[in-house]
């Protein structure tokens, strides 16, 4: 049960860790390039460099994002991260869909007139069964308020 008229999903501050451990990737693959060595390190440094600096981008934009609003579930309806609003009497279906098979991403898929929507639920502060049942609470909430 919830105890107010909406909850306000962000991302995890987890996200910060994650940031820093690829910083240090990134860092170490710098260090190790600069003592030189063999070309197996040589090779070794460059990989850590490219994969520490990609992941450490995509998650620099994430951490900017960290205390904004990524689902907001009321008993009114979701609000998604781009500020879209959806009435609960205009959604229908809702339920978690799997992405991958050893370690699934999470989307959280609902129907709307016109179109279905597919939202990104990984990284978040609320695990995706915790999120999906806050939806059926909210939703039967709303109905019990009609």
């Amino acid at each position: 049960m919830h105890a107010s008229d909406e909850v306000i999903i962000k991302f995890s501050k987890l996200k910060i860790l994650w940031f820093m451990a690829m910083a240090l990737v990134f860092v170490g693959g710098i260090v190790s390039l600069l003592q030189g060595g063999s070309v197996i390190k040589y090779i070794m440094s460059i990989v850590s460099i490219t994969v520490g600096a990609t992941l450490a981008y995509q998650e620099y934009w994430n951490i900017l994002n960290l205390n904004k609003p990524q689902l907001v579930i009321s008993t009114k309806g979701i609000t998604t991260h781009d500020g879209e609003f959806y009435e609960w009497q205009y959604i229908s279906n809702e339920k978690l869909v799997p992405l991958g098979s050893v370690k699934p991403t999470w989307f959280l898929w609902f129907e709307t007139p016109g179109r279905n929507r597919k939202f990104h639920l990984d990284g978040l502060d609320k695990r995706p069964e915790q999120i999906l049942a806050l939806i059926k609470d909210f939703r039967k909430t709303s109905e019990r308020h009609r």
